[in-house]
């Protein structure tokens, strides 16, 4: 066993519904709230594709999901050789920290992030620097102040989980401006379905003038497809040719890439799911309590509070199931009944 993954622990999902109930002696329905997950679900045409395929699944995936891969690149404006897939972004994370990082390299990201970044470099045996966040957002200039020689990846995660805030187009170029051109910069991009700020980063656009921008991108958000686990990244050819030789050569199923490409295909559904997730985001802006958020641009609001766990237990009580962190509380942004359970909880709690 490496010993540093000592200073790990496998991740921990929330209880679940059914022991949430019995621990709470909660008789009523309770609604998962706590992983910002999409719960309107994937495209109708989605379900279809898997219903319409569901006989080869005796059937190894064909490697490398090449037609998403081609409908993405036709889409995008990207090539084909540019694009590789995980099974979800934990695993396209996971491939190029082990493909990337030694023992002794180095990584800098942001304190309150997601966490695989930290504990994919850990298990590399890597070091791990991690700037505060100012005000729930990315410091990028105490980010750049960290970089140096031993740099081997830059993680930002935009719009930020758990925090929701965001960087904009003008803040990354400065950023990309400033960084070693031979220093990758990943930009996690998994909420960027959810954004309606018109300053966000056209990452596609910097990637055409900054080599090293890298973004991620995944279909368990906004897409709805979360069980299926699909993500993938966007890099340079080179990079993709080496953390190819990482990926497990079946690691995306073939009916989670048949329902991904139909969902990927269905923009019109995708628009109707960003239109109902920003009118119940914007409905949660408006209380007097929103003081205490910080500004989201994604399917999740975070709630500051001293007392993280009393909230917790207030929205638990109302039936909602959310994410407590020290600091605060998210809720991920569920169906219009839910969310006003949740809104008239916190207009009702002592901040």
């Amino acid at each position: 066993m490496k010993k540093q993954i000592e200073q790990l622990s496998a991740y921990q999902p929330g209880l679940s519904p059914r022991a949430l109930k019995e621990e709470y002696g909660i008789e009523g329905e309770l609604y998962k709230l706590a992983s910002n997950e999409n719960l309107y679900g994937p495209s109708p045409k989605a379900k279809e594709a898997i219903q319409a395929n569901v006989d080869e699944l005796c059937y190894y995936p064909e490697t490398g999901s090449p037609l998403l891969k081609e409908e993405i690149s036709k889409a995008l404006d990207v090539a084909p050789s540019r694009i590789l897939f995980g099974a979800g972004l934990d695993e396209v994370i996971l491939m190029i920290s082990r493909a990337v990082l030694t023992p002794g390299d180095k990584i800098v990201t942001s304190e309150m992030t997601f966490g695989q970044y930290y504990h994919n470099a850990i298990v590399e045996s890597a070091n791990v620097v991690q700037v505060p966040l100012q005000n729930g957002h990315f410091d990028l200039d105490g980010i750049l102040a960290q970089i140096d020689n031993e740099t081997k990846l830059v993680w930002l995660c935009n719009p930020n989980n758990p925090t929701g805030t965001y960087f904009t187009h003008e803040e990354l170029t400065h950023f990309l401006q400033n960084v070693p051109s031979h220093v990758p910069v990943i930009l996690d991009e998994a909420y960027v379905e959810f954004v309606t700020a018109n300053d966000f980063p056209d990452a596609l656009a910097l990637q055409k003038e900054f080599a090293n921008a890298f973004i991620l991108r995944t279909f368990s958000k906004a897409y709805g497809l979360a069980g299926l686990r699909v993500g993938y990244v966007i890099a340079s050819e080179e990079a993709i040719e080496q953390w190819n030789i990482i990926r497990p050569p079946f690691n995306v199923g073939r009916l989670s890439e048949y329902a991904a490409l139909a969902a990927f295909k269905d923009q019109a559904y995708l628009q109707s799911i960003q239109e109902r997730n920003a009118n119940e985001r914007e409905k949660f802006f408006e209380l007097p309590q929103s003081k205490h958020f910080y500004p989201s641009q994604t399917n999740f609001i975070f709630v500051k509070t001293d007392k993280p766990h009393q909230l917790y237990e207030a929205l638990l009580n109302v039936g909602c199931i959310t994410r407590e962190f020290p600091n605060g509380v998210r809720i991920t942004i569920g169906f219009p009944e839910q969310n006003e359970k949740m809104r008239e909880v916190l207009q009702q709690f002592e901040f």
